[in-house]
C-alpha cells in the first residue's frame, strides 16, 4: 500500500526591513502621502490651528442672532420701516402682559382700578426710561377701542418699540425685561413679543446644547469604543470633530462682522462636525486596518487607505458641501448662515480626516489597537469564530476583518490575512505566494480547486489577481449561485438573499417608503413664532394670551402702508375710503381701520374718531397713511399668509406695502418658493456630477439620486405626521402643535440629510465599483461591497442618530424637528434603503450598472480589472 508523506511546511522567509520614513514598501517604493512624511509638522500645525480657532470663536455665542427668518428687503420689512418712521406704529418688538386677580367690569375694577392704574403707569415709565426704548403705548395711555384691554377687563397690554437692529433690540430686551416683570402692586407682569422671544430662544438653545451633550456623550463614547475597538482609535473621530467644530466656530465668528448669523448655525454645525468626523474616520481607519491585516506596512496601508477610502471621503465631502451650499441661494439670513456653517464644517471635517488623521495614525503605529476596553467581551467572539472556521475549513482558520477593521478568528500567534510562505505556483489574490491549501489575502482557504474568497478558483497554477475563472454555476453577471461562499458577513448574506428575489423585496420596501411620504401631501407651511418655545415659557404664555384674549390688538394686525397718499387732502381721502371698502371685502378680513373710519364687509361702520389720528403722520414732512386690517384666525397661520396675497392683489390708489406677521410669513414662503427650484437643481446636478466622478457609471449616479429623494420624502412625511398633525408626542417630547410646519424645517432637513445620505452612498458605491473592477460580477460586487461598508455606515448612522436624538430633546420645536428628521433619515437610509432597496435595484439593473460611455471611462476601465 503506497504511503503518502505530508509535505513539510516551507520555512518562513526572513522579515523584510521596514521602509524608511517617507517611503512606501521599500527603498524603491512610491513616496508616502504628505501628511505621513510630515506627520510631526502636520500634528503641530493642527494643534496650533485648533488653539487659534478656539481663541477667535470664544465669544461667538454672544454675537449670534435668534432671528434672520425674513429676507432683507422683503415688502413686509419695508412696510415696517414706513410705519415706524412716519407714524411711530408697526409691530412692537416687546409686549408686556399685565394681569390682576381683581374682577373687571363696568365698575372700573380690574386693571382699571386706581391701584392697578398707578402700578401700571409706574411700569410704563420705567420701561420708557431705558435709552433703547423708542416709544411705549399702554392700555391706560391709548384709551378705549385700541384692542389693548382684554374682554373680561382683567388683563391689558403695554407695547414697546425698540431702537436698533435685531441684535441691539435683543440686548435691550435682555437688559429691560428683569426690571419690568414680576409683581407690581396688584399687577403680575410678564414679557413677550418678538425681542423677548428671541432672547428666550437663545437661552433655550444654549441650555439644550449642554443637555444634548450630557445625553449624547456617554452613549456616543460607548459606541465609539465598540466600533473603533480601542481607546486611541475611538479618540480619532473626537479629534477630527473638535478640529472641524473649532474651525467652523472661528469662521462663524468672522461672519458675524459681515452678516447676520443664526444661533441655529452653531447647534447644527457642531452636531454635523462630529457626525462627519465619525463617518470619515470610521471609513479610513477601517480600510487602514484592513490593509494592515493583509500584511502591508504602516505607510503602504495608509497610502492604500487614502487612495481608496480617502478618495471616497473626498467625493463624499464634496456631496455634503454642495448640498449645504444650496442653502446659500436663499435670501433668508437663517438659511444662509446654516449654509455657511455646513460648507465650513464639511471642508474642515474632510481636511481633518484626509490630512490630520493620517498623520496621527502614522504617529500611533501599532499603538492604535491598545487599550481595548471591551477586549474581554471580544475574545469569546473571536474564539467562536476560530472554531467555526476550523470546522468549516480544516486546512486553515484565518481571520476576517470586522466592521472596525479589527480581525477576529485568527489563529493564535498568526497575523490574520497575511500571506504565508509556500509553493511557488499558487497566487493568493493579492500578488503574494500562498502555500498549497492555505488561504491568502482574504482569510479563506486556498489550494487546488479551492476558492480564494472572491468566488473564483485559486490554487496551484492559478493566476493571481486577474484572469480568474468564475465559480462553476455562477457565470459573470448572472445568478447568485457560488457567491454565497464568498460573502460570510451578515450584510453580505442579506444582500444575497435580496438579490435572489429582488422584486419580492424591492417592491414592498418602495411601497413602505411611499406610504411614509403620504402625509407630506397635506403639508401646510407657516413660520415659527413664540410657539417654538415650550408652552411653559413666559414668552409662550404671552403669545397664547394675545391669540385668545386680544384678537383686535395691533400686535397681530396686518398693516397696509400707503406712503404716497395724504389722507388730509379730501380727494385722496375719498380714494382711501374706496380702497378700504375693497380690502374689507377680502375673504377672512373682519375689520379695517384707517384715517377715514372703520370698515367691514365693504361698508363704512363708523366714521373718523379721535383715535383715527394715529393713521396720520406724526410730524410735518412726507405724508402718507396706513390701514390696520384684522383677520379671522390666529396670526402666522397658512390661511393668514394666503389672505395677504389676496390683499396685495387689491388695486391700491398708490403704491402699497403690506406688513404684519402674516405678511412676513407670506414673504418667507414666497422667497423659498422662488429659489427652491434653483436649489434643487443645483443639488441634483452636483450630486450626479460628483457620483459620476467617483464611479464613472451614469446608472449608479441616477439610481443614487432617485433612491435618496425617495428616502427623504419618507422623512418629510414623518415630520408632517409628527410635528404638524401632533402624533407621537409621547415619543419625541411635548411641544405646541400649530397645525402647520415651519417652512424652513424641510429645507434645512433636505440639505443636511441629502448630503449625509450621499455620504453613505459614496462609501457603498466606491467599494462596489472597486470590487467590480477587480473582476467580480454584479452579484458578488454588490454583496461584497455591502458586506464591507454596510457595517461602517450603519454604525455611523447609529452614532449620528444618538447625536440627533439628543438634539431632539431640545425644548425648541425647530431643533426638535431637525433632530428627529435627521435621525430618522439616517436610520432609514443606512438600513432600509442601503441594505434592502439598493441590492434589489442593482440586481434588476444587472450589467447596466457598470455601463459607461467611452468619454467617461477611466484608465482602470480601459485596461481591465485592478489587482487589489
Amino acid at each position: 500500500m503506497p504511503t503518502t508523506t505530508k509535505p513539510s511546511p516551507a520555512p518562513n522567509p526572513a522579515p523584510e526591513p521596514s521602509p524608511p520614513p517617507g517611503r512606501g514598501d521599500g527603498p524603491g517604493g512610491p513616496p508616502a502621502p504628505f501628511a505621513v512624511r510630515h506627520r510631526h509638522l502636520v500634528s503641530v500645525v493642527a494643534l496650533l490651528l485648533m488653539a487659534l480657532s478656539g481663541l477667535i470663536g470664544r465669544d461667538v455665542a454672544d454675537r449670534l442672532s435668534s432671528g434672520g427668518i425674513v429676507p432683507p428687503g422683503a415688502e413686509s420689512m419695508r412696510a415696517e420701516e414706513v410705519l415706524r418712521d412716519r407714524f411711530g406704529a408697526g409691530r412692537p418688538e416687546m409686549v408686556l402682559l399685565v394681569r390682576t386677580d381683581a374682577p373687571g367690569g363696568p365698575g372700573g375694577r380690574g386693571i382699571g382700578a386706581p391701584a392697578a392704574v398707578a402700578a401700571g403707569r409706574a411700569v410704563e415709565r420705567r420701561l420708557a426710561a431705558d435709552p433703547g426704548v423708542e416709544r411705549v403705548l399702554s392700555t391706560w395711555s391709548a384709551g378705549p377701542g385700541t384692542g389693548l384691554r382684554s374682554r373680561d377687563g382683567r388683563s391689558g397690554l403695554v407695547l414697546a418699540w425698540l431702537r436698533g437692529g435685531d441684535h441691539e433690540r435683543g440686548k435691550t430686551a435682555e437688559r429691560v425685561v428683569p426690571g419690568v416683570t414680576g409683581r407690581f402692586g396688584p399687577l403680575e407682569v410678564t414679557a413677550g413679543g418678538e425681542a423677548p422671544t428671541r432672547v428666550e430662544v437663545a437661552r433655550q438653545a444654549s441650555r439644550d446644547a449642554r443637555l444634548s451633550e450630557l445625553v449624547a456623550l456617554p452613549v456616543t463614547v460607548t459606541l465609539l469604543l465598540l466600533v473603533f475597538g480601542s481607546l486611541p482609535a475611538a479618540g480619532l473621530p473626537v479629534l477630527v470633530g473638535v478640529f472641524a467644530a473649532l474651525g467652523t466656530t472661528a469662521l462663524l465668528r468672522g461672519l458675524t462682522g459681515l452678516t447676520e448669523v443664526s444661533v441655529y448655525a452653531l447647534n447644527i454645525g457642531t452636531a454635523l462636525a462630529f457626525a462627519l468626523a465619525i463617518d470619515y474616520s470610521l471609513f479610513l481607519v477601517s480600510r487602514y486596518r484592513e490593509e494592515r491585516a493583509r500584511g502591508a506596512e504602516d505607510t503602504a496601508a495608509l497610502r492604500t487607505a487614502l487612495r481608496t477610502a480617502g478618495r471616497a471621503v473626498a467625493f463624499s465631502a464634496g456631496t455634503v458641501a454642495c448640498s449645504m451650499a444650496a442653502l446659500l441661494v436663499f435670501p433668508h439670513p437663517l438659511l444662509r448662515s446654516l449654509g455657511f456653517a455646513g460648507v465650513a464644517v464639511t471642508v474642515m471635517a474632510a481636511v481633518g480626516s484626509l490630512v490630520v488623521l493620517p498623520a496621527v495614525l502614522a504617529l500611533l503605529g501599532d499603538r492604535l489597537d491598545r487599550l481595548d476596553v471591551f477586549a474581554r467581551w471580544r475574545r469569546p467572539r473571536a474564539a467562536a469564530a476560530r472554531s467555526t472556521e476550523a470546522a468549516g475549513c480544516p486546512d486553515a482558520a484565518e481571520g476576517r476583518p470586522e466592521a472596525d477593521g479589527s480581525v477576529t478568528g485568527a489563529a493564535p500567534g498568526e497575523a490574520s490575512g497575511t500571506a504565508r510562505a509556500g509553493a511557488s505556483d499558487a497566487a493568493d489574490g493579492t500578488g503574494r505566494a500562498g502555500a498549497t491549501g492555505a488561504a491568502g489575502g482574504t482569510g479563506r482557504s486556498g489550494g487546488a480547486g479551492a476558492t480564494d474568497g472572491t468566488g473564483r478558483t485559486g490554487g496551484i497554477g492559478a493566476a493571481g489577481g486577474t484572469g480568474r475563472t468564475e465559480v462553476s454555476g455562477a457565470p459573470r453577471g448572472t445568478g447568485v449561485a457560488g457567491s454565497a461562499a464568498a460573502e460570510r458577513g451578515g450584510w453580505g448574506r442579506i444582500a444575497l438573499a435580496v438579490m435572489r428575489r429582488p422584486l419580492a423585496t424591492g417592491v414592498p420596501v418602495a411601497c413602505l417608503l411611499v406610504l411614509l411620504t403620504v402625509p407630506f401631501a397635506d403639508v401646510r407651511f407657516a413660520m415659527s413664532d413664540d410657539r417654538v418655545l415650550p408652552a411653559s415659557s413666559a414668552a409662550g404664555g404671552v403669545g397664547a394670551a394675545l391669540r385668545e384674549d386680544f384678537p383686535g390688538s395691533p400686535v397681530g394686525a396686518t398693516t397696509i402702508a400707503l406712503p404716497g397718499l395724504d389722507a388730509r387732502v379730501p380727494a385722496r381721502a375719498a380714494e382711501l375710503d374706496r380702497y378700504a371698502r375693497r380690502v374689507s371685502t377680502v375673504d377672512g378680513v373682519t375689520r379695517v381701520d384707517t384715517a377715514t373710519g372703520t370698515y367691514a364687509r365693504g361698508r363704512l361702520v363708523t366714521g373718523p374718531s379721535p383715535s383715527s389720528a394715529r393713521f396720520l403722520p406724526r410730524r410735518s414732512g412726507p405724508g402718507g397713511t396706513y390701514l390696520s386690517v384684522a383677520m379671522a384666525g390666529e396670526p402666522g397661520g397658512p390661511a393668514g399668509a394666503d389672505r395677504v396675497g389676496a390683499i396685495r392683489a387689491v388695486p391700491a390708489p398708490s403704491p402699497a406695502r403690506v406688513g404684519g406677521f402674516d405678511a412676513r410669513v407670506a414673504d418667507v414662503r414666497g422667497a423659498i418658493g422662488d429659489r427652491l427650484p434653483l436649489a434643487l437643481t443645483l443639488v441634483g446636478v452636483s450630486m450626479v456630477v460628483l457620483v459620476l466622478g467617483l464611479t464613472r457609471r451614469p446608472v449608479l449616479a441616477v439610481k443614487a439620486l432617485v433612491l435618496n429623494t425617495l428616502s427623504l420624502c419618507a422623512t418629510f412625511g414623518a415630520l408632517v405626521f409628527v410635528f404638524q398633525q401632533g402624533h407621537l408626542k409621547w415619543l419625541v417630547g411635548d411641544f405646541v402643535t400649530t397645525g402647520s410646519l415651519d417652512v424652513q424645517i424641510p429645507v434645512v432637513t433636505f440639505c443636511v440629510a441629502f448630503g449625509l445620505s450621499m455620504d453613505y452612498e459614496c462609501m457603498l458605491l466606491s467599494r462596489m465599483v472597486e470590487e467590480h473592477r477587480a473582476g467580480a460580477d454584479t452579484v458578488t460586487a454588490v454583496a461584497r461591497g455591502l458586506d464591507r461598508t454596510a457595517r461602517l455606515f450603519t454604525w455611523s448612522a447609529a452614532i449620528l442618530a444618538v447625536v440627533m436624538v439628543a438634539l431632539a430633546t431640545s425644548g425648541l420645536v425647530f431643533l426638535k424637528a431637525v433632530g428627529v428628521g435627521l435621525a430618522l433619515a439616517a436610520v432609514l437610509d443606512a438600513t432600509v434603503v442601503r441594505g434592502l432597496l439598493v441590492p434589489a435595484v442593482m440586481r434588476l439593473a444587472g450589467r447596466a450598472n457598470w455601463w459607461a460611455p467611452a468619454w467617461l471611462r477611466g484608465k482602470e476601465d480601459r485596461t481591465g480589472p485592478l489587482v487589489r
